[in-house]
């Protein structure tokens, strides 16, 4: 016979096999009022490669949920190593997250969603589909455009901390581009 753990249990154990769940840091970027507003989530990945799209997961009754479903539009600017006050910013609760400060001038007059200055990459989308999974809402966005920063090493967030892939991989410098950056 298979018996359930207490939900308070199985929540705890959830966030702690989280927290052993390296991840790419990312900003979730979008328009308010105008200007640029940027919130740090951990849940972003691909979807589809035809057509090229997106996922990203942010609290249901979030401003940033509001300003993407009145937009119809974010972008996802994948941090860098040295952006680490960049996601603490953006990941601060119940402040406002406007983010100009961190991000490229004449964003706006390209047509583009807020580009944080210095990210490894940014992709823009146009948002396709809008799915409610508990407390959060999933957007799913086509892409639009991509915007890259070939130099630039992804910051790592991994045991509730930030960390450089170098460091993560207990070297200088990584072994192998291919095992940071694969082919797709």
């Amino acid at each position: 016979m298979t018996t359930t753990a207490p939900a308070e249990k199985v929540a705890d154990d959830f966030r702690e096999a989280m927290r052993r769940l390296a991840a790419a840091v990312v900003m979730v970027t979008t328009w308010m009022d105008g200007q640029p507003w940027g919130l740090t989530v951990s849940a972003c990945c691909s979807v589809s490669m035809t057509p090229p799209s997106l996922l990203v997961s942010v609290g249901e009754y979030t401003a940033t949920a509001r300003a993407i479903r009145h937009e119809h539009r974010f972008g996802v600017s994948i941090l860098g190593q040295q952006q680490a006050d960049v996601a603490k910013f953006g990941a601060r609760p119940r402040e406002p997250k406007f983010v100009s400060q961190f991000c490229d001038e004449g964003t706006a007059a390209r047509g583009l969603t807020p580009v944080v200055r210095g990210a490894v990459a940014h992709v823009d989308c146009l948002g396709t589909q809008e799915m409610v999974s508990g407390d959060h809402l999933l957007f799913i966005g086509e892409v639009q455009r991509v915007v890259l920063h070939p130099d630039a090493r992804p910051l790592i967030y991994y045991a509730s901390d930030f960390h450089r892939v170098e460091r993560l991989m207990g070297a200088s410098e990584p072994e192998s581009e291919g095992l940071l950056y694969p082919p797709w």
